[in-house]
């Protein structure tokens, strides 16, 4: 079927609903704004405005051009100038223009273009134009503050004129040290100039270093340091406390450890630096071609609900003592995470990749995290000593020669890799509690402990599991208990079958422990530490007790009889392990990721203790304090004033 388009052929009907409006539409720029008259009684004239123009304006207006302004550029000739802040006349040509756009958008053909030929009509009423006494009125006021502003710079030039003359008389004149310039301006103002350092006025940017070093000890916050200096107005400004602070960090160079949340600085050249300090501060400790002890420890922290650590640092073991405090520790590298085996070996292989590189310095603890850097499991484990290969259920046997275990039963990189392709990692198996006692005699043992004149103090867990807790004794509480307890035993509720032994347990693990934190032990000390250790785990299993068994002869147990008097003859004492430092040092980076932003807290953490370090010249020099009464301080009296101030805060 043949289809017909009544005499026309397809290009006409495309012709008829095709017309190109840009050949038959006058250009753009060749439009004007005509001025008619009104009709409006109201009115001053009308202004006749084709559509073409006000759709121009709607589709094309930048942002924070008027209307008004707009129809100001298109009047014909100037004739008129309408007034910028007539709203109604904005508001109506905002809409006349959008509704133009919504005509021609709805036509076609002869019907767009007709539109677009159009005129759109406003009116203009009185007050939205501007007459020509306003404009000249307007031009006065610019002329004269015009006026103003050049008599305004006439005056400083004038100003800085006579300051370089006075300047230059000055220096001709050559003022005596401490004296100062007077210069009077011809405003009457006066300036005073001083010519010596010491005469210098206070610079508000000028940072005290020892106000820096406060801060970051303390761990105080920025917002409380700035609402601070606004009440004080001698202290330093914080904007300058925090300029200081960021030139201090970028003396410190950081990298990130890749796949973690963590950083880590240089080992060798940290090394470097302190012992650079060192010598610079007594160099006398220092002799030629001297080995200097390094001890590197690892830690892992929870820090808060959520947030775990791993903090890599070392310690040189020399001067005696300082290796067990905070400032003794320098962290080389810490990374957001569990301590286990995997993050340890992936965070921190760049830094043990440099350690392996330099001298093997000295001897690394005997600790929890060493187990984790041998790829062993916790203490309990089957096979946790880290020195030699001794099974769980032998530890107990000390009928073995010193040597025995150092010697046929060493712990190699051989062994160490043979056990781990074959077994992994070796399982942990739970032990349970370790200290078991009765529930009647728990608060009267407790009461025996505290009357030694130590806090000590025995819980439940708030866990599901309802594992009992006790307070952990460190330092001079410890200390306290191995010497005033074994003589109180007498009255604590024990069987008299192994009394006896239980005080003599007690008292020569004083003897122990005096032996093995001695920073200077005398000659036979490994000798007689092997023989005693012996001895004490002998009196250990003879008590038939909960708890005396076998199979609680920890590893710390094995390790004391068997290794510990080989590393006092290869290092002199094993006091230099002491993990005090690492414990405090990690205390102090706790308080360092609280007092941060927390937004990079592994970089927040080396940053603030590398200040501290820069910094450690401006501490305040504690005075020294003697402890005169020895019954408060040494014999219970303190613990029972805290007795009684708890009792007291019941009521």
């Amino acid at each position: 079927m043949e289809s017909t388009n009544h005499g026309e052929g397809p290009v006409a009907a495309s012709k008829r609903r095709y017309i190109p409006l840009n050949d038959v539409l006058p250009p753009l720029e060749t439009l004007v704004v005509a001025i008619e008259g009104s009709v409006d009684p109201d009115g001053v004239c009308c202004l006749s405005i084709p559509n073409r123009v006000l759709g121009d304006w709607a589709n094309n207006r930048e942002k924070n051009t008027s209307f008004v302004a707009l129809a100001n550029e298109y009047i014909v000739d100037e004739a008129i100038t309408l007034n910028p802040e007539a709203a109604r006349l904005e508001d109506l040509l905002y809409r006349k223009s959008l509704g133009v756009v919504s005509k021609v958008r709805a036509a076609r053909g002869v019907n767009r273009k007709n539109a677009l030929l159009r005129s759109t009509t406003i009116t203009i009423l009185n007050g939205e134009t501007i007459s020509a006494a306003d404009l000249q009125s307007e031009l006065n006021e610019v002329t004269y503050m015009n006026e103003e502003a050049d008599a305004f710079i006439e005056g400083l030039q004038e100003e800085v004129q006579d300051l370089k003359d006075a300047l230059s008389e000055a220096q001709d004149s050559q003022n005596n040290p401490g004296e100062s310039l007077k210069v009077h301006t011809t405003s009457g103002k006066t300036f005073h100039i001083p010519f010596s350092d010491d005469a210098a006025s206070e610079n508000e940017d000028t940072v005290d270093l020892r106000v820096l070093y406060i801060l970051d000890r303390y761990g105080v916050s920025d917002a409380f340091y700035h609402e601070l200096a606004m009440l004080f107005s001698e202290l330093p400004r914080s904007r300058a406390v925090k300029k200081a602070r960021t030139d201090l960090n970028h003396t410190m160079q950081l990298t990130r450890i890749p796949g973690h949340e963590g950083a880590y600085r240089s080992f060798e050249r940290s090394l470097c630096e302190q012992l650079s300090t060192m010598i610079a501060q007594d160099a006398t400790s220092f002799q030629p071609n001297q080995k200097i002890k390094v001890r590197i420890s690892g830690d892992g922290a929870k820090f808060s609900r959520t947030s775990s650590f791993v903090l890599l640092s070392y310690a040189i073991l020399m001067p005696v003592g300082r290796y067990l405090s905070g400032i003794g520790n320098h962290t080389i590298a810490v990374v957001k995470g569990a301590e286990d085996y995997d993050t340890i070996s992936t965070a921190f292989a760049a830094t043990f990749q440099e350690i392996d590189g330099l001298q093997q310095l000295g001897f690394v603890a005997v600790n929890g995290f060493m187990l984790t850097m041998l790829g062993l499991n916790a203490a309990n484990s089957i096979y946790a000593c880290p020195k030699c290969t001794v099974h769980r259920d032998c530890r107990w046997d000390v009928s073995k020669p010193e040597s025995y275990y150092s010697t046929t039963m060493a712990r190699t990189l051989v062994t160490l890799r043979r056990a781990f392709a074959s077994h992994g990692r070796t399982a942990a198996v739970h032990q349970g509690n370790l200290i078991k006692m009765s529930e009647p005699h728990t608060q009267q043992h407790v009461a025996y402990i505290r009357s030694c004149g130590v806090s000590f103090t025995i819980w439940e867990s708030e866990s599901s599991d309802g594992k009992v807790e006790w307070t952990s004794l460190t330092g001079e509480a410890k200390k306290k208990v191995l010497k005033l307890l074994p003589s109180k035993m007498k009255d604590i509720p024990l069987p008299n079958a192994f009394l006896d032994d239980v005080v003599q347990l007690w008292k020569d693990f004083e003897v122990l422990y005096n032996l093995l934190s001695s920073e200077t032990p005398p000659p036979n000390a490994a000798d007689d530490i092997h023989l005693k250790a012996k001895r004490w785990i002998q009196l250990f299993l003879r008590i038939k007790s909960d708890g005396h068994q076998k199979k609680f002869v920890t590893p710390y147990f094995h390790v004391m009889v068997y290794h510990v008097p080989d590393a006092i003859r290869q290092f002199g004492n094993i006091k230099q392990f002491s993990c005090q430092g690492v414990e405090k040092h990690k205390d102090d980076s706790k308080r360092n990721y609280f007092s941060s932003n927390r937004w990079d807290a592994p970089a927040e953490i080396m940053l603030a203790e590398h200040r501290l370090e820069l910094l450690q010249q401006y501490a305040r020099e504690k005075r020294h304090y003697t402890k005169h009464a020895a019954a408060y301080w040494h014999e219970g009296g303190m613990q029972e004033m805290r007795s009684q101030m708890r009792e007291t805060l019941k009521y």
